[in-house]
């Protein structure tokens, strides 16, 4: 086999890797807009689901901090290296992981559950002062919390999977959240006085089924999870070394989210639940492509790192970079012109009323506007944590959330809860900025001519797919009311926007990468 073939095999598997995860996450995110439609139908946009979504937000936000992200970003390159050292070092290296992880998780639980209302001043200060939101949200926030525990553990084991490079049952778990809260919805919801406490109770049976889901893929890979108290091994050490940092770095944007929630609490009734359905749209196109890739990326990236193979890795990172900014153009374009359809379709049904739509949309897309930043960030701060580079990432994150926390506080004059989610995405380009100047130290430019030429080339397709978008709209208006042809329209906008994205750009000279695109689609395990 040629280097040429090589290089060429090695980049469809990095496409292919990336496509398993973005192609389970995908129907994870499809049954998430069933779950949001439910949600939106029994809880509408009023003080219950404000109370809810908060509550639900606080699990969810230490998750995010302490686990899904942080965890395996710390635990990935140690555990590469662990394997390299033999099966005995691996699993000695994680039994202690996991059991720290596991007391650290049970002691945040408890202290969690009785601290629940100071947490709730913190995260929702607008909620004090009104009882029909605040007791809401304190009962619904104390039942929720232990999920905590089960989604991190779960977490700890979608790392290690992804280090063996099995990614489809990561990829495809969290379904398993939303079949929880669609089962609840349907079946609970309607005989229960409290509908918000009845979705609490699908989140913990959600969460309970993500975890032990885990328990048959590991013992596959040859682990099964037991207790061991040797936390004192220079691994455990390493990780916990990259782990601190890592947890204001790789939490930077829902930092920036959340900011953007405490102070939607301050504003009118509704603003936590519109930044709440905006933010879940535009995590559809985010998961596709920034986790996705970044996901793939991780393992192939330390085990180059780990071997000396700084090219490879710097090839890797250029690559993933230039598929990444090609992928999210058009979807960050398309989210853009359709966030008023988008929204209407998907939500617009029983307590969710118009008003409350264009509020969303308007949401929406104030976060477009940085889906590319937001892609960006989560794979660059991936490529940091490679290297075993975390201090900078946690240094770039605190200057990313003190520029939002500025440009919300000014933007909410004017904006409103719209200024808060355009200051997420501002601040999250400053992110991008310094993490790129950072690694450009290291591997040097990260885009060379022919990934400019190909991102120009992306840029182009989707202006002339905004055309067509906007001559759709002229030649037939969106439809008002009837639910069937709302969903036609906005299926036809659809594949007629990517259809004009790809045709521009196969007719602009980008028929290899199609073709190679179209080959990683067809190989995913």
């Amino acid at each position: 086999m040629t280097s040429k073939q090589a290089k060429s095999n090695h980049r469809s598997s990095l496409l292919a890797s990336a496509s398993t995860v973005g192609g389970w996450t995908l129907l994870s995110r499809i049954l998430g807009f069933v779950r949001d439609i439910l949600l939106a139908r029994v809880l509408g946009a009023g003080p219950l689901a404000d109370a809810f979504f908060v509550a639900f937000k606080l699990p969810n936000f230490f998750r995010r901090m302490l686990a899904e992200g942080t965890l395996t970003v710390a635990m990935v390159p140690v555990l590469t290296e662990a394997k390299e050292q033999g099966v005995s070092e691996a699993h000695r290296y994680l039994n202690a992981l996991a059991t720290l992880v596991l007391f650290v998780l049970l002691a945040l639980c408890i202290l969690g559950v009785l601290a629940m209302p100071w947490l709730l001043r913190l995260f929702a200060p607008g909620f004090v002062g009104e009882p029909d939101r605040w007791q809401q949200a304190l009962l619904l926030a104390r039942w929720m919390f232990p999920y905590l525990a089960m989604i991190s553990l779960a977490a700890l084991s979608w790392g290690v999977l992804n280090t063996y490079k099995r990614f489809s049952l990561a990829a495809a778990t969290p379904a398993l959240l939303n079949i929880g809260i669609i089962l609840a919805a349907l079946l609970l919801a309607p005989l229960m006085d409290n509908a918000g406490l009845a979705l609490a109770f699908g989140v913990l049976l959600g969460g309970m089924m993500q975890l032990l889901v885990q328990l048959p893929a590991l013992g596959r890979i040859g682990w099964r999870p037991r207790i061991s108290l040797d936390f004192g091994q220079p691994r455990i050490r390493e990780t916990l070394r990259l782990f601190g940092p890592a947890v204001l770095a790789i939490a930077a944007v829902q930092i920036n989210i959340l900011v953007g929630t405490i102070l939607a609490t301050l504003l009118e009734k509704g603003a936590v639940s519109y930044l709440y359905y905006a933010d879940r749209i535009i995590q559809l196109p985010l998961a596709l492509f920034g986790i996705a890739m970044s996901t793939a990326l991780l393992p192939a990236l330390s085990a180059h790192l780990s071997k000396g193979h700084e090219h490879l890795a710097a090839r890797d990172l250029r690559d993933g970079l230039a598929w990444l900014t090609w992928l999210t153009l058009p979807a960050m374009a398309g989210a853009f012109m359709l966030a008023g359809p988008i929204v209407v379709t998907l939500f617009e049904h029983g307590a969710f009323t118009h008003a409350n739509s264009l509020g969303t949309a308007a949401t929406l897309q104030a976060y477009a506007v940085g889906l590319v930043a937001f892609c960006w960030a989560k794979l660059l701060a991936t490529a940091c944590y490679a290297g075993k580079d975390a201090k900078a990432p946690m240094k770039f994150a605190a200057v990313s959330v003190a520029v939002n926390i500025l440009l919300a506080v000014l933007l909410m004059q004017f904006l409103s809860y719209v200024g808060l989610a355009l200051a997420t995405s501002l601040a999250s380009f400053v992110n991008v900025a310094l993490l790129y100047l950072r690694l450009r130290q290291r591997y040097g430019a990260l885009l060379d001519a022919t990934s400019l030429r190909r991102i120009g080339l992306a840029v182009l397709a989707s202006i002339v797919m905004l055309a067509v978008l906007y001559l759709l709209e002229l030649g037939w208006p969106f439809p008002a009311t009837d639910k069937m042809a709302q969903a036609l329209w906005l299926a036809l906008a659809m594949v007629l926007g990517l259809l004009t994205f790809f045709g521009c750009a196969l007719g602009l000279g980008e028929r290899q990468q199609m073709l190679r695109l179209w080959r990683a689609r067809a190989s995913r395990d």
